[in-house]
This record gives C-alpha cells, sequence and structure tokens, in this order.
C-alpha cells in the first residue's frame, strides 16, 4: 500500500509540473483606445461598443491548443478593432525566455528542453504586431507605445517572468460575426512546431 501511495503521489507530482509547464492563452479585444481582457477565457460581452465575444477550444493535435475567436458586431456601424493574445505561464520560471521571430513572424517560449511556437491569423492575414513583456506590465499602459492607435510596445526579447502579446487587425460590418484564430505548439525541436505551424496556417482541418 505505501509503494503504490508513493507512485500515485510521484505521478501527481509529474502531472502537476506538466501543467504548470502548459502555456496559458487569454484572449483580449482593442477598440478604440480600451483594452478588455476574457479574463474566464471563453466569453465577455462589451455593451458600450456593442460587441460580444466567444472563443472556442478546438482539439486538432496533442502538441497543439488551438482556439477560434468570434467577435460579433451587434451595431448597425462597421468596428474595426484589434485581436490581443496574450500568452504566459502560471508558474514563473528563471530559465524562462521568450522572443520574437521576425523572419518566421512567430513568438517563441523557451523552458528548459520545451519549445513552445505562439501564433494566429485573421482571415488569412497574419500577425500584426508582436512583444514580448514583463508580466507586471500586462495591466498596464506599459505594454503600448501608442494605446489610442492600438501600438504595441515592441520588445523582441525577455527572460524569466514574462509573457507574449500579439494583435490581429479586424474589420467587422454591422450585424455580422469575424473569427480569428490563435495558437500554441509544443515540442523540442524548431523544425518539429515549424512544421506543425505550417500546418495549421495551409489547413483548418484537424490534424491526425
Amino acid at each position: 500500500m505505501k509503494i503504490e501511495a508513493n507512485l500515485q503521489k510521484d505521478y501527481q507530482s509529474a502531472q502537476r509540473k506538466l501543467l504548470m509547464k502548459k502555456i496559458t492563452t487569454t484572449p483580449g479585444i482593442w477598440i478604440e483606445g480600451k483594452t478588455y481582457w476574457i479574463q474566464n477565457g471563453y466569453e465577455k460581452l462589451i455593451p458600450e461598443h456593442s460587441i460580444s465575444v466567444h472563443v472556442k477550444q478546438i482539439h486538432k493535435h496533442s502538441k497543439i491548443q488551438y482556439n477560434e475567436i468570434y467577435v460579433r458586431n451587434h451595431s448597425q456601424q462597421a468596428k474595426t478593432l484589434k485581436i490581443l493574445v496574450l500568452n504566459y505561464f502560471p508558474k514563473a520560471y528563471q530559465e524562462h525566455l521568450s522572443f520574437v521571430s521576425p523572419t518566421e513572424n512567430v513568438i517563441y517560449h523557451s523552458i528548459d528542453d520545451q519549445l513552445y511556437l505562439v501564433n494566429g491569423e485573421y482571415n488569412t492575414n497574419r500577425i500584426e504586431q508582436r512583444t514580448v513583456q514583463p508580466i507586471w506590465n500586462v495591466h498596464t499602459e506599459h505594454i503600448w507605445t501608442n494605446n489610442q492607435k492600438g501600438i504595441l510596445k515592441y520588445q523582441p526579447l525577455a527572460k524569466g517572468s514574462s509573457v507574449s502579446i500579439f494583435s490581429l487587425s479586424m474589420e467587422i460590418m454591422p450585424q455580422s460575426t469575424g473569427i480569428s484564430r490563435a495558437w500554441s505548439i509544443t515540442g523540442t525541436e524548431k523544425k518539429e512546431v515549424l512544421e506543425l505551424n505550417h500546418i495549421l496556417m495551409k489547413t483548418s482541418t484537424s490534424i491526425s
């Protein structure tokens, strides 16, 4: 019984460590100089802008976390806004390195032997802006170079307690819904995560 209890304890400890190393995604909306984070990760109503947001998690592959972000414009006027996608780890890791890759137009997070690629698109349009920031900047004006214009402060590299943020521009017609997509891919090799990223950029069907 003692051996079984120890095995169970070891298993639970291993599972907790895996969960801690699972990247967390929080979508947000920037519109007219204001930022609204979807804290529960699933839905948000923004009545002052006649906008509602719904996030749907889709299983595509064991190494992929994939979200579709539905933004509904309930008004009679077209809306121009930005989808923001925040990626971070629940636990702070001193060995955590996050960095922007301008040539591949993606963001990487690296912890120990694990590499995480984050990316997204809207109507085949890729990431517009990307940055990595200290985690304490997230709910402040410090993530912006110009908040009124929706320009993120560009920072290509950070270590330790950091997050990544990227943006996708959307224009949504009256009484219409826009759909953007965001994903993170986990692997141990850069080639592996880039191959999965390439597939996701080419198709929206499930990967076996």
